[in-house]
Order: structure tokens, then sequence, then C-alpha cells
């Protein structure tokens, strides 16, 4: 080889629904044979502009390397045939960066050999763009990671599915938004941080729910550019946001929550958390009926939130979690039991599940979380934001309350109340399984996103 160092480089990734290949990103490697070289040291360099990943093998060979994206969450990864790890090499690496969260190390097959290094995302700005270069050392290979620009936002797409407007904004599922209604004409509007339009859009519609969908710049920092995205509505519209694969989708007309949903990917996101799920009540205890009276008259609370509770489980499974749960059938366990379970285990997280309920049937709707902790206020405010943009429910907003069973737990605890159980608006989803699916998914979305935002998530556990 020459004195000089030649670079492979990577374009951004272009996102799509479930992987994207982004580029093959080879060296030329002159080795003697196939024996697999032993990847013995990975160093991270943070940067403000730029995170170098130095990946080192024993024998001072550099490395041939694959690379692509892969989302739900979102990660690139990066596969290096021919190589094994060093059984002392961890398998996790915290990394301090915009827009990285951690580095996972694992042999993804032993034959052919082939060692994995996953780049996992905040998932609040855009993937970084990123280079393969060799490095200054004998047998050091870099992997370069560079900030990207804003995201270049297209126009919307529009479809009806199951009487619902959809509207798909392509490639910014994982930008920074925020989602707000106005009146006097009804309006939903969108603002997604560090986007840039292609071009100002409008269009008007003659006949559905959206009388008019238009995008325009808004004043802001030069350094986070945000868009918004406004659909005007012929009349107020129950509406839900959520991803699918790289686009977001606004969902307008009736009942959005009963849409079907994606099936869900997950990627090991909460390995080694130790979670605690506590569906509220159960046994003599039914929690808030859906009528008083005597007898009081179902759905109960108490086997709503069940049901939640081990969708929830089932998710927190899938993402590697320890998942205790205080409850797994029409039991009754004390308040006390319930918060000392959190306690014993040190749990980095505990979620109790309730519906709420009021004096006067059809008065109050809607979802609310609480927390007692200051710690974890903002454990509470993280789901209170995904369920509301899941669920198309009222926003009751994060409530400071002295419930015993998060009042007792020392680590982050919440206690969420999906909807009311004596509102028939809000009891129609409670019992509608797509609902159920939907609040598991965003309380485990913002416990994700608290989880990984907090390095210190779990608590004190004093």
């Amino acid at each position: 080889m020459s004195g000089s160092v030649t670079v492979w480089r990577g374009r951004r990734p272009r996102l799509a629904t479930v992987v994207v290949v982004c580029s093959v990103l080879v060296f030329a490697v002159q080795t003697a044979g196939w024996a697999a070289r032993v990847i013995t040291r990975v160093d991270i360099r943070p940067g403000a502009a730029e995170t170098v990943i130095a990946v080192f093998t024993a024998d001072e060979q550099r490395l041939e390397a694959t690379s692509f994206s892969l989302q739900d969450p979102p990660r690139l990864v990066f596969d290096f045939p021919g190589a094994t790890l060093d059984p002392d090499l961890p398998l996790e690496i915290p990394v301090v960066a915009p827009a990285l969260r951690a580095i996972r190390l694992g042999q993804f097959s032993m034959e052919p050999a082939i060692a994995r290094l996953v780049v996992d995302l905040s998932g609040q700005r855009l993937p970084p763009s990123w280079e393969i270069a060799a490095g200054a050392e004998p047998g050091e290979t870099l992997l370069l990671l560079r900030q990207p620009g804003p995201a270049l936002l297209a126009p919307p797409n529009t479809e009806i599915v199951h009487g619902v407007s959809l509207v798909r904004i392509p490639g910014v599922a994982q930008l920074r938004r925020s989602i707000a209604t106005l009146t006097d004409p009804p309006r939903i509007y969108a603002d997604l941080t560090d986007a840039v339009l292609q071009e100002d859009y409008r269009e008007e519609f003659s006949a559905g729910v959206i009388r008019e969908i238009r995008m325009a710049q808004q004043p802001a920092d030069p350094e986070h550019p945000i868009a918004r995205i406004v659909l005007e509505l012929r009349e107020e519209q129950a509406h839900i946001v959520f991803a699918d694969g790289p686009d977001l989708i606004l969902a307008v007309g009736p009942q959005p929550w009963a849409l079907p949903l994606p099936e869900y990917q997950a990627d090991s996101r909460l390995e080694g958390k130790r979670i605690v799920i506590d569906p509220g009540h159960g046994g003599h205890d039914i929690g808030a009926p859906a009528k008083f009276g005597s007898p009081p008259g179902g759905p109960f609370e108490k086997d709503l939130v069940l049901e939640i509770g081990h969708r929830l489980a089932k998710l927190l499974k899938a993402e590697g979690a320890q998942v205790t749960m205080t409850r797994e059938d029409d039991t009754y366990i004390g308040l006390t039991e319930r918060a000392a379970l959190a306690n014993h285990q040190k749990a980095h997280a505990l979620i109790s599940i309730h519906c709420n309920s009021c004096d006067t049937p059809n008065t109050l709707q809607g979802t609310s979380v609480y927390y007692d902790h200051q710690h974890s206020r903002g454990f509470a405010q993280l789901v209170q934001r995904e369920l509301i943009a899941a669920l198309a429910t009222d926003d009751k907003g994060v409530r400071n309350a002295n419930f015993a069973v998060i009042r007792r737990a020392k680590g982050p605890g919440i206690l969420v109340e999906t909807a009311y159980i004596n509102h028939d608006g809000d009891r129609a989803r409670l019992v509608h399984p797509n609902f159920q699916e939907r609040a598991a998914r965003a309380i485990l979305q913002g416990l994700t996103s608290f989880l990984s935002a907090e390095p210190h998530g779990a608590g004190s556990h004093q």
C-alpha cells in the first residue's frame, strides 16, 4: 500500500420501514489466510462535531467492514468479517456525545467469524454520517461518525385507512417534535426541530376531514431550524401521532387509536434493566367500575390495567429487561408489598398502571401521570408526552401526588392513569386491544427515553 490513507465514505443513512442497507464499506486488506483476527481494544474519542471509534486487532492487521442501519430504535451496525472479540472486552460502552447513546459489541457468528459493533443512536437527531478509515497505529481501524446537518423535509403524503386520514411526513420520525392544537379554525400543527423545507408547501382538499395542509419554516436558532406542518380541519377531530419506520404519521379522524399497529421490532434497548410493573388493585379490590351501583357494573379497572400490564411486560422482556409484575393474575396485593418489591429488586423503574374515575360519570376524561419524588418528575413527563401522542386522549398533565405505592418506592416510580373508566368515550378506548397496546408501547417509549437520558436513572435506592 502507498503511504496515503485511503478512506471509504458512507452516506448518511436513508431510512426505510424496517431495515436499510446504506452502503457496503470495504477496506482492501492484505492478510495471510482466513485465520480469525482478534479485536483486543475499542477506544472512544468523542468530539463536538465528530466521534471516533478506534478498533484494534491483536495481529496489527486492519479490518474489513460492512455497514448498515436499522430503525425502531435507530442504530448503526458495523460487521467485521474474519474477526472475533477478545473475551475481556466489555459488551457495552457508554458514549457521551451528541446523537449517540452507547456502543455494543457482540459475536454475530463464529462460522464464519463475524464480530459486530452496534452504535445506538439517541433518536433525538438525525443519524450521523460516517467514514471508515485506516488509523495511524498498526492494526487500527477508525469509524468516524460526524454530526449531520438538518433534515430536508419533503412534502407529505396522504391516504385514508379505515376512515382515518393519515398524513405521512417522510424520514422525520426521529426528529424532536412538538405537537399542539389550535381553534377557530380547528387545526393541528407539528414543529420539527433540525428540519428545513425543500420548498414551501400548501395543498387544499375538497373533501374529507382535512381542509388544507401547509408547511413553513419558523424563525428559530439557525443552528436548529424548525419546520412547521399545519393540518387545518373542517371540524375538530381526534388525532394521534406515531412513527412508522422512518416516517412520522399524523392520523386524524374517528377513533384513530383503533388503527392496526405495525409489528413491534425489539432491539434489547433495556438489557440488564430491572423493571417492576404494578397493575393496580386486584382480587376483592376491583378498583374503579365502569358504572357505580350495587352491584357495580363492569368492566373493572383491575382487569383492564392487568391486560395493559401484561402487554407492557411482553414488550419490556423483548427489549431485554428483567421484568417483575406485582401481580400476574386477579390477586390482591397490598400497597406496602408493591413498593417493597421494587425496593428489594433495586428496580430501575416502577410503573403503576391505573384507570381514572370521578364522582359524576361522563364529566372528566383524559390521561395523566403522577410522581412523588423529584427524581421521577422527568420520567413522568416523558411517559405523559408519549401517551398523549399515541392515545388521542385529553392531556390532564403531569402531577405531583402522595400516592403510597410511588411514595414508598426509593427508585424512580410513576403512576399512570390511562383514561377515565366512567366516561363513555374513554371507556370505549380502554376496552379496545389496539388502545391497550398503544398505551403499553407509549409507556415503554417514555421509559426508554428516561433511562437513556439519565445515566443515574435508577435513582438512589437509599
